[in-house]
């Protein structure tokens, strides 16, 4: 495959998976607010500042200075948000029909109708006022359409490397993900005193899987109260669901260890080698190595695994 075929499959994947985690964060958190009712205004700030930190949008110099301006007021910080997200939403499905165009003949034909059908969806003429009428309806049709497209794709490509860079990347995405919503989520809900001692604390805990997309498979394996460790524990070492970070890891070293095995079998791979430790570490990891403090900590090294494994990949199949 060619290295310019290989990186738009990677990006195209990568980006419609970023999207569809900003719409599923931004409108789980817009219905949790809503549940919550008449919740202090300084916890609703946190809780939309806290969307922007898993975004990676609070260090951004225009955002600082949007919220500033606005005095970090509940309505302001919750409008700029879900105006942020849009503005994020239409530039993540651009840069995946972007790269999906250039590679038009590598993928199928059902594929590119469903990447085009949601683009257009996101800039046509009446977008704007479909947002302004209900972004619910708009953030839950991104959704979808990103599970639509991964679907399409499963079934339409053949399992060589094209599919194999796909699975790559969306993987690795939704595992750095995954791990920015629980560290983000558990620093706010631990320090926000006794509200988490509340029967509203439940409500939050169940706004953390439900942006994971994993509410219904924790609830499977756990009966009872939510309690904060196993929820994190569920999220970041279940080997079972393919909304966990240990699932997403074990997806994606298997994805690059096929791609390595047909490009250059005779070498060691960088990123499956990072992935493949990465994988045994969380394979083997135990509830106690995230308790006590040591989930950020724990969490913090996961992503760090990621971001080489992503920067070994663009050197080793896209740079050439």
């Amino acid at each position: 495959m060619l290295s310019r075929v290989a990186e738009g499959m990677y990006w195209m994947s990568r980006y419609v998976e970023r999207a569809e985690h900003i719409a599923r964060i931004t409108l789980v958190n817009s219905h949790m607010l809503i549940d919550l009712g008449e919740l202090a205004p300084d916890m609703q700030e946190k809780q939309w500042l806290g969307v922007l930190r898993i975004l990676r949008l609070d260090q951004r110099p225009e955002v600082k200075e949007s919220l500033l301006g606005s005095a970090l007021e509940t309505h302001n910080v919750s409008s700029f948000m879900k105006s942020e997200s849009t503005r994020n939403l239409v530039s993540a499905m651009t840069k995946a029909r972007e790269n999906a165009r250039s590679i038009r003949e590598n993928i199928s034909e059902e594929m590119w109708e469903t990447l085009n059908t949601l683009y257009w969806s996101l800039v046509g003429d009446d977008a704007k006022q479909r947002f302004e009428e209900s972004p619910q309806e708009m953030f839950h049709a991104v959704i979808m359409g990103s599970l639509l497209f991964q679907g399409v794709a499963d079934q339409t490509l053949p399992r060589a490397q094209s599919w194999q860079f796909i699975q790559l990347a969306k993987y690795l995405e939704r595992a750095d993900m995954i791990c920015r919503i629980v560290d983000t989520n558990f620093d706010i809900l631990q320090n926000s005193g006794d509200f988490c001692e509340t029967p509203l604390r439940n409500i939050q805990w169940m706004g953390v899987l439900r942006s994971c997309c994993s509410i219904e498979a924790y609830r499977r394996k756990q009966v009872g109260d939510l309690d904060p460790l196993r929820l994190a524990a569920f999220l970041i070492l279940d080997a079972d669901s393919p909304r966990n970070v240990r699932y997403a890891i074990k997806a994606a070293r298997e994805a690059i260890a096929g791609i390595a095995a047909s490009v250059h079998p005779q070498q060691i791979d960088v990123a499956e080698r990072i992935l493949g430790r990465l994988n045994a570490h969380l394979e083997y990891a135990e509830i106690r190595d995230i308790s006590g403090g040591l989930l950020n900590t724990f969490l913090k090294d996961v992503q760090e695994d990621i971001a080489e494994a992503s920067i070994a990949i663009e050197n080793a199949y896209f740079l050439h």
